[in-house]
């Protein structure tokens, strides 16, 4: 077993950047080489089987698993969240979601993860992809520009196909880090596999975490925290003095 996954990336492409920017969304290849991969893909369905009786497995549960609070410091994944926010860079939320062969969940649920006024980017969501993703086992879909504005997914187009849509053609190991104010939604897994995803959100210091009435962060995530975990997890300000923000 690795103690440490291998450094795939530093930070956003020039590409992924500006697709980032322009579009709300933007695809990123091979963050996980293939032995954290399979370190981070046994840990899911090790805590899937413990934690999964509510349909979701929350950041309580999982910063329980010494994968889990490595794998949100990984430095593919937190150098590009830490071009949107920098030292101030926070995990809101960390979850799990599976979908089994045939499901029978929608095809399509418009939605934005946050909604505020103003178009600068306030929260992120990576989803980390531990399967292949395919028009068969269901893709994330987006609609490029959405996340400038104020205007929601309509009420009566929430459940189908909307102009302008892109969806996601992924590797195990792939991510799509979306700005949580595109509209966006998920997809049925057809095949007879399963779809296996992890979700991470970061944004800023300031924000407040999610779910915090499932309670707080767990011990085992601050044994031998560094300070930039101790940020991370919100225990810990960025800086010395509120005028930063």
């Amino acid at each position: 077993m690795s103690t440490h996954p291998k450094l795939l990336a530093s930070g956003f492409s020039a590409r992924e950047r500006e697709q980032f920017d322009g579009d709300g969304f933007t695809v990123c290849r091979g963050l996980l080489d293939s032995d954290f991969l399979a370190e981070v893909r046994a840990a899911f369905d090790q805590m899937w089987t413990a934690h999964s009786g509510q349909g979701r497995v929350f950041h309580q549960q999982l910063l329980t698993h010494p994968v889990f609070v490595r794998l949100i410091e990984h430095p593919a994944i937190l150098n590009r969240h830490r071009e949107l926010f920098g030292d101030q860079v926070q995990l809101l939320s960390l979850d799990l979601l599976r979908q089994g062969p045939n499901s029978t969940s929608a095809d399509y649920a418009w939605h934005r993860d946050f909604h505020f006024p103003g178009d600068h980017v306030l929260a992120a969501n990576t989803i980390l992809y531990l399967d292949d993703i395919t028009p068969e086992t269901g893709q994330t879909r987006a609609v490029p520009g959405t996340h400038r504005g104020h205007g929601m997914p309509p009420v009566d187009g929430r459940n189908g196909p909307l102009p302008g849509e892109v969806a996601v053609t992924a590797s195990a190991g792939d991510a799509t880090i979306i700005n949580a104010s595109v509209w966006h939604t998920g997809g049925r897994n057809r095949s007879q596999g399963v779809r296996r995803g992890i979700y991470l959100y970061y944004g800023w210091w300031w924000l407040k975490q999610y779910f915090v009435e499932r309670g707080p962060m767990p011990w085992q995530a601050f044994v031998g925290a560094s300070p930039q975990r101790l940020s991370l997890l919100g225990q810990r300000m960025p800086a010395g003095d509120l005028h930063m923000y």
